[in-house]
């Protein structure tokens, strides 16, 4: 909440789904709601394209964002531009299955051609492809996952106990249900 940070953060914006809205929800959970209405008094750059905030950190124009995902900054750090994750606040981070959720279309037309594609994407094989493509962790204990920590993404079965992942999830019913929607709420009061 430093002065220094008004106008300098910019943040996906958390009236849509996305990184932002699970930020801002567990900003909520972790700080409660006098820290959101705080933090959006910030006057922040607030946007639901990632790349004008990617851009936006790039060019210095905000010193810092929130709610990005790591490819969409991933083509900046290539080019070795200036962008490194913040360290880690003391209160620590929520665990995610990132753009990792898959869904299956019901009744498709091909049903078995969908699970040898699932068995093959959850295969050992398949999560480090994808997790290499992605620039996410799996929770696969078979495949490797530390190389991500260069990116500053740790994968939570290399830092976290179960019970700590357990109180760090985001993701689950019971948090969707008490925090996600009122977190929701509050950004749409907060951003008319």
């Amino acid at each position: 909440m430093n002065a220094k940070w008004k106008n300098k953060i910019g943040y996906l914006d958390p009236r849509s789904a996305g990184g932002g809205t699970a930020t801002w929800a567990f900003f909520l959970k972790i700080k409660g709601e006098d820290f959101l209405r705080k933090l959006a008094a910030q006057d922040m750059l607030l946007s639901r394209d990632q790349r004008q905030l990617g851009d936006s950190l790039a060019k210095g124009k905000v010193a810092l964002t929130i709610g990005l995902t790591y490819y969409s900054l991933a083509p900046f750090i290539k080019a070795g531009l200036p962008i490194q994750s913040l360290p880690e606040v003391k209160e620590g981070t929520y665990t995610s299955c990132g753009s990792g959720a898959l869904s299956i279309v019901k009744a498709s037309p091909h049903p078995n051609a969908t699970k040898v594609f699932v068995n093959w994407l959850l295969s050992k094989e398949g999560q480090e492809i994808y997790g290499k493509a992605m620039g996410q962790a799996t929770r696969r204990l078979d495949v490797e996952t530390k190389w991500l920590t260069e990116n500053g993404i740790r994968a939570s079965k290399d830092f976290l106990t179960v019970e700590e992942n357990n109180r760090l999830e985001n993701y689950g019913e019971e948090t969707v249900n008490n925090y996600w929607a009122r977190a929701t709420k509050i950004a749409e009061e907060v951003w008319k």
